[in-house]
């Protein structure tokens, strides 16, 4: 409840200030004697600087003699019941005026007082009591997934008939954070809101409370939040294997083999290759995820075996892969060379030739085929009784009859 001392009313018109032992702050205000016996009125104003809302209004006044002083309070542009001071006796009184009564923030209070013989309308204050309805908490409920924050509108479903009420936790959640949000506006409390944010791996029930203040009335109010768990299937990285020659870049599709249910999982490098690079394509779609790809470089030269590590991520969940890299060695087209042969034979007798004796094989495991046979003749490979060693393989030439 608040008090306005009819001492403190801005403007005042016949009613004057008398110092009252009976007054609650030793002051009050009457409409004074020099106006004589006959009835005269008075009037006084202030303007209602309380939240907007919903009032009783009481009047604190002192009765001190058998004459009747009606007293008019209008406030904004609504008039309250004529109260008439005529309590019998001397004594201070306090009268509920209305029971209920919606005042704006900023309405003008005028008080019109008449005296009647020695009723001096002696006034003390004027009392307001915010009721309940004019400021409600109601509890809320919200969902989220693990490792995910929530904004939660926890005003959306109370009642604040001024508007202007702050938002403070006076609980904190027992498996996260909830901070309050003022959207931009910090003096605009209308839209505020909480950030709720569970720990990290937490899923399962959680809670906190807020309190609501206009500065008269105070509400609280729980919030229950429920943190569903992330499906680890719904994300997996598997690792991959490709070949690439000596001195050349690939293309690796590293997603093809990995699961990512929403699509929206991003492809980072975690570890480079020790013998090369390894960069993300976006494909040419920097927001579609789902086309990435890695290229691969070894370094100028390089043969061997190397690998890199990439992430695969959606913001829930993390996942890695590895992938090994063969690097083949460039062909050294001198390491293999085929050299034209001649040989001599006699009509009707086969001949062994050693093609292979004038040929380079640095690898030593070229193998023999006949690509053209003979037009007066045969001509077969012959491994030499060695299947597995093509080195001592020869071609045993055999003309046709009588050519």
């Amino acid at each position: 409840m608040v008090k306005i001392q009819a001492e403190n009313f801005e403007n005042r018109n016949i009613f004057e200030i008398e110092d009252n032992n009976e007054a609650e702050g030793g002051s009050l205000i009457r409409i004074p004697d020099e106006f004589g016996p006959n009835p005269s009125s008075g009037s006084a104003t202030t303007t209602f600087n309380l939240p907007t809302g919903n009032y009783e209004v009481r009047l604190g006044y002192l009765d001190e003699s058998d004459g009747q002083s009606p007293i008019n309070i209008t406030i904004g542009n609504t008039d309250l019941p004529t109260l008439t001071l005529d309590n019998d006796g001397d004594s201070f009184v306090n009268e509920q005026i209305s029971s209920t009564v919606f005042i704006n923030n900023g309405d003008e209070i005028t008080i019109n007082g008449t005296r009647d013989r020695q009723e001096y309308a002696r006034i003390d204050f004027i009392e307001f009591i915010p009721l309940d309805e004019n400021l409600i908490a109601v509890d809320d409920t919200a969902t989220t997934q693990q490792n995910t924050e929530v904004n939660i509108d926890v005003l959306e479903n109370d009642t604040d008939l001024d508007g202007n009420s702050t938002l403070t936790i006076v609980t904190d959640a027992n498996n996260g954070t909830a901070v309050v949000d003022d959207n931009g506006t910090a003096g605009d409390f209308s839209d505020d809101s909480v950030i709720y944010t569970p720990e990290d791996g937490f899923s399962g029930p959680d809670s906190f409370t807020y309190e609501l203040s206009n500065g008269l009335t105070t509400q609280t109010a729980t919030v229950d939040i429920d943190v569903t768990p992330v499906d680890e299937n719904s994300l997996i990285a598997v690792d991959d294997t490709t070949t690439t020659e000596e001195n050349t870049a690939v293309t690796i599709d590293v997603l093809q083999n990995d699961t990512d249910i929403d699509g929206n999982g991003t492809v980072t490098i975690l570890n480079d290759p020790s013998n090369g690079t390894a960069v993300v394509d976006d494909n040419g779609t920097a927001e579609d995820f789902t086309d990435d790809s890695v290229i691969y470089t070894p370094d100028n030269g390089f043969s061997g075996a190397d690998s890199f590590t990439y992430e695969l991520s959606n913001g829930l969940l993390t996942k890695t892969a590895t992938v090994d890299i063969d690097v083949t060695a460039a062909v050294d087209e001198n390491s293999l060379i085929a050299v034209n042969d001649t040989a001599t034979t006699e009509e009707n007798t086969a001949v062994t030739i050693d093609v292979l004796q004038n040929d380079t094989d640095v690898d030593g495991n070229g193998t023999v085929t006949i690509l053209n046979d003979a037009s007066n003749g045969t001509a077969v490979v012959d491994d030499n009784g060695t299947a597995e060693d093509s080195t001592d393989d020869s071609v045993i030439y055999t003309p046709d009859d009588g050519f």
